[in-house]
């Protein structure tokens, strides 16, 4: 066997750092890095409630995001 492939579980030093900085990562980007660290969290034993958290943050955001800029293409604002 191989061992450089064995799961190493990650030292968090603060969850509840971790958690704002994937809040706001999925708010500035949600639909590629507001994934990605979703996923990443979702990995993690100690970070999965965040990470479900986050990857609902960062769904509706992008929906939200979508139909705001399609409103705007209406209105001739953008």
């Amino acid at each position: 066997m191989i061992d450089s492939f064995k799961k190493e579980e990650i030292n968090i030093s603060s969850k509840r750092k971790w958690f704002i900085m994937g809040i706001i990562i999925a708010i500035l980007n949600p639909i590629f890095s507001g994934l990605v660290i979703s996923y990443a969290f979702l990995t993690e034993q100690k970070l999965r409630n965040e990470g479900k958290i986050i990857l609902v943050i960062s769904f509706v955001w992008s929906i939200i995001l979508a139909y705001l800029i399609e409103l705007l293409k209406s209105g001739d604002y953008i």
